[in-house]
């Protein structure tokens, strides 16, 4: 956990006032932190205003439309306009790798529409940053209901609406700490596993990662469902597989009630990574244009691609560090750690993307942006390949080599040692070819490596880590390796008053129970009751779980009446309680739904233990 990071949500917690911070590089390349006062928009505007255009000369075209240029002063806020040679023709300043800078190029139709810009004609020619425009975001209530492209444009040809009071900035600074406050109100996803095993609160960033085809979109998708009638404003972002999916998301969607209340930010699936970045960053400001009157936003990034691989082209075109055969990369401190040049480049990149990401203070009308951002690991990145312990080389544990004859003295080993190889190895060549068999899967195209999705982890508020899913039993997601970093203040009221973190230490401990054997009484009854959460966790594709079905099985749990029972039998009694509440307990089912943050009274409670005695 990075010291910003940690001290971003130290304030969530905690709602600690604290400086702004911001970054600069001393005289000995160190990166230090530097407070300064908190600056209001209209000081902003005028400190740009006062200074000279920022120019600089492009001396690269990349795919689609990404301008390159050298000379322009790093100072040059992202999001700014840039204007190339006497044509005319335009960008918007994505970023900075010193000594590059990068733009998107744009043109404009004869409606005043934008679309991205091949960019052909501006190599070598000067690049002005405009002083005074800048691209923001629609409009947030004239985008609900809409699907639009990199720039905020409607695809289906209307004209964007902004410059209204909840429009922003299409790039923009994170909320400083002081901006903030705790998070304190849950959002209730619809999933069950997720609710319970990682609950997500209102102002939290939370990574959502698994192999391809684990239902990472239909997760996000359900979440987005299970926000009708709560008042939460929604922007789903389809820039990774989803992005040649829309129009089947957009029906989803409509079905589910839920496209009223969402806006579809979408690129076209040959976009280039500048595109992809783009548009996340218009994913923001829409978010941010609602936040901005006081809404809660959830915002839904599927995937981090645009994000990730847009570092990884800077990284190409502007390569900072020339290092020289056989020695190391320079070494830098970065909050408080030492990690190399380019690593820190790349925090910070991110860092201060996923920081616009908040719960903002009541003086700030008290609205926020959670964040569900999906990214997808190789297949066995975090699953050993076979039962004696070895690893793919994903895994970080030992790797299971391609052949015996690269095993060291494997000639020499016992026969019954030389036999296991064996039958791993060809264990392992079958899953390579299972594999690539399934090369066809959307989401293979989008995978991150292990590193990243750790870096993710790192610097995000917590994970849902998902380990399988089938549309008919739900999402199995890890105990283990799925956390929410806010803790308990993040969850449900009725998940607080029923002990919900119990829960997920029964299956973990249950899962490492597989380890070293099932026998013995304690193990049996662990083993049942494991299954009896199984049970309650299942859900089948297109389900939206609502909070009173949750708390109903989980009261069902947590008050032994799902002792000795199958997963079977626990969820057809919980199926049969939960029809039974809404004929008999109409009142307590619509206050738990409404009031999301309120813990389970005891009336109530009392009421669910003789609903369940008359079963």
């Amino acid at each position: 956990m990075t010291a910003i990071a940690s001290t971003l949500r130290q304030c969530k917690r905690r709602g600690e006032r604290a400086s702004r911070w911001t970054l600069r590089r001393d005289a000995s390349t160190k990166i230090v932190g530097r407070a300064s006062p908190p600056v209001s928009p209209e000081a902003e505007m005028q400190t740009i205003t006062d200074e000279g255009l920022f120019s600089g000369t492009c001396v690269r075209v990349d795919a689609g439309g990404v301008a390159v240029l050298e000379g322009m002063r790093s100072a040059a806020p992202p999001g700014a306009t840039v204007t190339f040679g006497e044509g005319g023709r335009r960008g918007v300043l994505l970023a900075h790798r010193e000594p590059k800078t990068f733009a998107l190029m744009f043109e404009e139709e004869a409606n005043g529409r934008k679309k991205v810009d091949a960019g052909d004609g501006v190599l070598g020619t000067v690049g002005e940053a405009s002083k005074m425009e800048f691209a923001c975001g629609p409009s947030a209530r004239w985008a609900a209901g809409r699907t639009v492209n990199a720039f905020g444009e409607c695809l289906k040809g209307e004209r964007m609406v902004t410059g209204t009071d909840d429009s922003s900035r299409m790039m923009r600074e994170p909320p400083t700490v002081e901006d903030r406050k705790p998070i304190t109100t849950p959002l209730v996803t619809g999933v069950k596993a997720v609710d319970v095993l990682a609950p997500l609160g209102r102002g939290q960033c939370m990574l959502v990662s698994g192999e391809p085809g684990t239902g990472l979109s239909e997760l996000c998708l359900t979440t987005i469902a299970a926000q009708k009638k709560t008042g939460v404003r929604c922007v789903y972002a389809a820039l990774g597989a989803q992005a040649s999916r829309v129009e089947e998301v957009e029906k989803r969607l409509e079905q589910d009630g839920a496209m009223e209340y969402t806006t579809i930010v979408t690129v076209d699936k040959e976009a280039s990574e500048g595109e992809r970045y783009a548009a996340t960053c218009t994913a923001f400001a829409i978010a941010e244009g609602a936040r901005a009157v006081g809404q809660d936003v959830l915002l839904v990034l599927d995937d981090f691609t645009g994000l990730v691989n847009f570092t990884k082209d800077m990284s190409r075109l502007a390569p900072q560090l020339n290092v020289a055969e056989g020695t190391q990369e320079e070494m830098e401190e970065y909050e408080g750690m030492l990690i190399s040049a380019s690593l820190a480049e790349r925090r910070r990149f991110l860092g201060m993307t996923l920081q616009r990401v908040a719960r903002l203070n009541d003086k700030l009308k008290g609205g926020s942006i959670t964040l569900m951002g999906v990214m997808y690991h190789p297949k066995g990145a975090y699953k050993k390949s076979f039962k004696g312990g070895m690893e793919t080389s994903g895994s970080g544990g030992a790797v299971l080599p391609n052949s015996v004859e690269s095993i060291k003295g494997f000639d020499s080993m016992p026969s019954a040692v030389q036999e296991k190889l064996r039958k791993a190895l060809a264990e392992k060549a079958k899953a390579m070819e299972h594999s690539s068999s399934e090369d066809d899967v959307p989401e293979a195209a989008f995978v991150q490596t292990r590193p990243m999705v750790e870096e993710f982890m790192s610097i995000t508020d917590g994970q849902v880590f998902v380990d399988s899913y089938d549309p008919e039993q739900g999402w199995i997601i890890s105990a283990k390796d799925s956390v929410s970093r806010i803790g308990s203040p993040g969850a449900a009221g009725p998940f607080r008053s029923l002990n919900f973190l119990q829960l997920r230490l029964d299956l973990m401990q249950s899962d490492d129970m597989g380890t070293f054997g099932s026998s013995g009484a304690e193990k049996s009854k662990l083993r049942s009751r494991s299954e009896a959460i199984r049970g309650f966790l299942k859900q089948k594709q297109g389900e939206v779980a609502s909070l009173a079905e949750q708390t109903i099985g989980l009261f069902a749990i947590q008050s032994g009446f799902t002792n000795e029972k199958t997963a079977q039998e626990v969820e057809l009694m919980l199926t049969q309680a939960y029809v039974r509440a809404r004929e008999t307990l109409s009142e307590e089912v619509e206050f738990i739904n409404k009031n999301q943050s309120s813990e389970l009274s005891k009336e109530t409670a009392d009421k669910f233990t003789e609903l369940f005695k008359s079963l």
